[in-house]
C-alpha cells in the first residue's frame, strides 16, 4: 500500500516520519486507532508552561510553581518521544517552576525570620 503526503501529495517512503519533499511530519495512527499529529504543540507541555508562569503571580510557598514543574517535566519527556512539539515550552515552564519553588522556599525561610524578630517585641 502506497501513502501519499497530506500536505503535497509526495509519495513517501515506508515507515517514513517526514515528508521529503515539504517537510512536514506524517500523521501516524496509534495503537488505539487515533491519528497522532506531530505539528501540534503537546498539551502537557503547554500547561505546564502556562501553571508555571501563573506560578510568578500566585506562589502558595511553591506548590504553584511544584505544579508547573511536573507538567513541565511530563510534557518535555513526551516531546522527547516524539509526541507532539513544544520542546521549548516545556523546558521554560520547567526552569520558571523550579524558580517558583525555590522562590516560595526563601519566602517560608524570610517569613520565619520575620515572625521570630517579631516574637522578640512581645
Amino acid at each position: 500500500m502506497q501513502k501519499f503526503c497530506e500536505n503535497c501529495g509526495a509519495e513517501l517512503k515506508e515507515n517514513s516520519e517526514v515528508c521529503l519533499e515539504c517537510g512536514k511530519y506524517v500523521s501516524k495512527k496509534g495503537n488505539n486507532g487515533n491519528t497522532k499529529n506531530y505539528d501540534e504543540n503537546n498539551k502537557l507541555a503547554l500547561a505546564g508552561f502556562i501553571v508555571s508562569m501563573v506560578s510568578l503571580l500566585i506562589n502558595f510557598a511553591g506548590l504553584v510553581g511544584l505544579a508547573g514543574a511536573i507538567l513541565s517535566g511530563t510534557g518535555l519527556v513526551q516531546v522527547s518521544k516524539g509526541n507532539g512539539k513544544g520542546k521549548g515550552m516545556a523546558i521554560a515552564g520547567l526552569i520558571i517552576g523550579i524558580f517558583s519553588i525555590l522562590y516560595g522556599i526563601y519566602s517560608i525561610i524570610n517569613l520565619a525570620d520575620t515572625l521570630s524578630e517579631l516574637a522578640i517585641f512581645f
